[in-house]
């Protein structure tokens, strides 16, 4: 497998269980259910964390700290392009049945705003806990923590 087919093979399965934590709040759209999606974020986050470990024991754990970084962050911006697609996909279905913003119930009852909640959930807070998640992955992945030699992925 190559490396650009290893950072979409976690990029997809990254945006696949944000996704479903999206439909799973649609289905129940109330402020008391944003939890959904910060599980979504979770497991987005597993998901970019679990592609770190594996592309480091890749390459038989001599990758250095850059590369395994560069890999978390490849992953995670491949990955929430991916969820952006997913979630729009999901809102347009989800739209044709229920339509994003009902007249017939007030903002306070969940329906108001939740293209930006839930858009804003997929891109900034995927960004920076993949980020995050990416640069603690490969600092803690690393074996010999007092360089940061080692072969270069990208």
């Amino acid at each position: 497998m190559t490396l650009k087919a290893f950072y979409w093979k976690y990029s997809v399965w990254a945006a696949i269980l944000n996704t479903l934590s999206i439909v799973v709040f649609l289905f129940n759209r109330q402020y008391e259910n944003t939890w959904l999606l910060y599980l979504g974020n979770f497991l987005f986050c597993a998901v970019v964390l679990m592609g770190v470990f594996k592309g480091y024991h890749r390459v038989h754990d001599t990758a250095s700290l850059r590369s395994s970084t560069m890999m978390g962050i490849k992953i995670t911006i491949y990955g929430i392009l991916l969820a952006i697609l997913l979630c729009v996909v999901a809102l347009v279905i989800n739209s044709m049945f229920t339509g994003l913003n009902d007249r017939g119930e007030p903002a306070q009852s969940g329906r108001g705003d939740v293209l930006f909640i839930i858009l804003a959930n997929t891109i900034a807070v995927n960004a920076i806990l993949g980020a995050l998640t990416a640069v603690i992955g490969a600092t803690a992945v690393k074996k010999n923590q007092k360089t940061e030699a080692g072969k270069t992925l990208y």
